[in-house]
């Protein structure tokens, strides 16, 4: 897989890691105040919602460069993971897998709001 050669990398777990940190923020803050918009209809809570939002997006590019950080101080000290029952555990795997989908999760979003906004903005001039 193309993951591969990066598990065994501190880095890569640390982002992993990150990426559940921001997953539980986003679940704790985000989506219960959009819940309430959806079923009682009340626009009031949309503000807190954005502003809730850009924190844990500012809070996804602090972890992206403390990420690079720390690859940058693994790279010089050549220190990687070397116990193979934690890179071979299928657990593991999976909550780094995730983790990663997660860290992204922010960032994606983000992207697909323009899209849709760009996508709507084209359709009210056909």
């Amino acid at each position: 897989m193309f993951l591969d050669k990066f598990r065994n990398r501190y880095s890569f777990n640390f982002l992993a890691i990150c990426g559940w940190i921001i997953f539980i923020l986003f679940m704790i803050y985000t989506l219960p105040e959009l819940y309430i918009q959806y079923i009682v209809g009340n626009t009031a809570h949309a503000i807190g919602v954005g502003f809730t939002f850009l924190g844990i997006l500012i809070l996804t590019i602090i972890f992206f460069i403390l990420t690079f950080f720390v690859y940058v101080f693994e790279i010089g000290s050549w220190k990687r993971i070397t116990n193979e029952k934690f890179l071979n555990n299928k657990y593991t795997q999976m909550a780094q897998i995730l983790g990663i989908v997660f860290a992204f999760l922010p960032i994606l979003i983000l992207i697909l709001c323009f899209i849709l906004l760009f996508l709507q903005d084209i359709s009210y001039k056909i």
